[in-house]
């Protein structure tokens, strides 16, 4: 009898607390819409599409339900073929969405205290010129909003670092923690502000092999620290170029060490292989936040930097031409 009473205790408190928990609920219309157009949710914290959920549009309405670990999450609606997209703060609460074929992204968004602040900083930076001041006003006016930690993680790299630093440390603890808090404080740890003139800062991550490499094991060879990634286009319009431009030097004592903002292997791979990328090539898997990236203060891709045999960075954002007239220079 004992053993019973003891299970139907626990059992109602676990029913208790689950109906504590707090769910969202997006309650959405999407016009123009054939009946059976799935819809996906996904979370877009760190730049990738990682999946939360899917649902159908019938009679131009749909609907998500769940519940979120974080008390704030970004996230994105989309169609399969990603046409159609329009990001949404989501928090545990009830979100209407009212967005239209072919206009998503203009979706009018009601229900999230952080979506409502997102708008107010879209309206500021609306048809301005110098967005970047504006949204550093709002971050430091407004310091109790993911937004805020959102567009401070965005810039951390381009601002002043001791600026960065001030606004993190105003935050609360719960930003702090966020993904973006902890972003910013890995750039404050481990940025090395480095410059043209500086001597290399050292880092190590894995090659294809998944052999670690240090940008140190190229001691005494002119090396380019190229930051690029599979998505970036602008990197693999410039590969063809590069490829031939090593293929020149290469047996002068001329390296490349390429370093990817990834996430997926595959993809990585694939990139490597179609552009025929023969010099070593190392990632952490972290995207735009990889570490060896943060060191440097990388802000746009491709970036690169260039190391002559002492150790001292000679030069930043050489491409083509000019890439080849300075190893000219370097090697006569």
């Amino acid at each position: 009898m004992k053993n019973i009473l003891f299970l139907l205790t626990i059992i109602l408190i676990f029913s208790s607390s689950f109906k504590n928990l707090k769910e969202y609920k997006i309650i959405g219309v999407a016009t123009g819409f054939s009946d059976s157009t799935v819809l996906y949710l996904d979370n877009i914290t760190d730049g990738s599409f990682r999946h939360i959920d899917s649902t159908f549009i019938i009679n131009e309405k749909f609907t998500f339900k769940g519940v979120l670990k974080e008390r704030i999450v970004k996230t994105s609606i989309r169609t399969k073929d990603f046409k159609n997209r329009c990001y949404v703060w989501l928090e545990n609460t009830t979100i209407n969405f009212n967005g239209e074929k072919g206009k998503f992204k203009d979706a009018i968004i009601k229900g999230s205290k952080s979506q409502d602040d997102q708008y107010r900083l879209n309206a500021l930076t609306n048809n301005a010129k110098d967005t970047e001041e504006i949204e550093y006003q709002f971050a430091k006016n407004n310091l109790n909003t993911i937004i805020s930690a959102n567009v401070v993680s965005v810039y951390c790299s381009t601002w002043d670092k001791d600026k960065v630093k001030k606004l993190y440390n105003s935050f609360s603890d719960e930003l702090k923690n966020t993904y973006y808090g902890k972003n910013i404080l890995d750039f404050l740890t481990f940025n090395k502000n480095i410059k043209i003139g500086d001597i290399y800062s050292d880092f190590s991550q894995n090659d294809i092999n998944q052999k670690k490499v240090n940008l140190s094991d190229f001691k005494g060879k002119v090396i380019l620290v190229e930051f690029w990634g599979s998505w970036c286009g602008p990197c693999r319009e410039g590969n063809p170029e590069l490829v031939t431009i090593y293929s020149d030097f290469k047996n002068k004592g001329f390296e490349i060490l390429g370093v990817a903002a990834e996430t997926d292997k595959t993809q990585w791979l694939n990139a490597i292989k179609k552009d025929n990328l023969t010099w070593t090539n190392v990632t952490d898997f972290k995207g735009n936040k990889n570490k060896a990236a943060i060191i440097y203060g990388v802000s746009y891709y491709p970036t690169n930097f260039l190391i002559d045999r002492t150790g001292t960075i000679i030069a930043r954002d050489l491409t083509g031409e000019k890439l080849r007239e300075k190893l000219k220079e370097v090697f006569n």
